[in-house]
């Protein structure tokens, strides 16, 4: 069994690799260099600020929760075509519904009540640490969505420059 992604390491690694101060990415994703250091020690971050440090970073880290969810829940490994901003919310919903699956299994397998499922279909991002149970589970890799986007805002930055 893979060991699990700790995103904060993983970012970690690369500000070292290019060089970078933990006030550059601060300044890029608009926070103090304070927070920079605690992302560091997460093991996993939402998915809008993962997002943002993809993008400034240009780097898929999407990628590394892809490769993992697809290994624990043994899908094949498969790129989903997004043009738009994701609504993670609306792709397990709509996951869920043809799947036939109910909201109180879901949240028996996340961990919360029924109420937090209506509001997960609602939002655009997710705690990434719930979204590896629902991939898992719903044997669906969203982490995809995230990846095949974010190598589409890393190309756009690129070639705006």
């Amino acid at each position: 069994m893979e060991e699990e992604v700790h995103i904060g390491a993983l970012i970690k690694k690369k500000m070292n690799e290019d060089g970078r101060k933990a006030k550059w990415l601060a300044d890029k994703i608009g926070c103090v260099p304070h927070n920079i250091y605690w992302i560091y020690q997460q093991q996993h971050i939402g998915t809008e600020q993962l997002i943002l440090i993809c993008t400034h970073l240009e780097m898929d880290f999407f990628a590394c929760y892809s490769e993992y969810v697809c290994q624990q829940a043994q899908l094949p490994e498969k790129l989903h075509h997004v043009n738009e901003k994701i609504h993670i919310g609306n792709l397990i919903q709509g996951k869920m519904n043809e799947d036939g699956r109910k909201n109180r299994w879901l949240a028996r397998i996340i961990g919360c009540d029924r109420s937090h499922i209506y509001r997960i279909y609602q939002h655009q991002h997710i705690d990434i640490k719930q979204l590896i149970l629902i991939c898992i589970h719903l044997k669906m890799n969203f982490f995809d969505y995230y990846s095949t986007y974010v190598l589409k805002k890393i190309q756009e930055k690129r070639d705006s420059l």
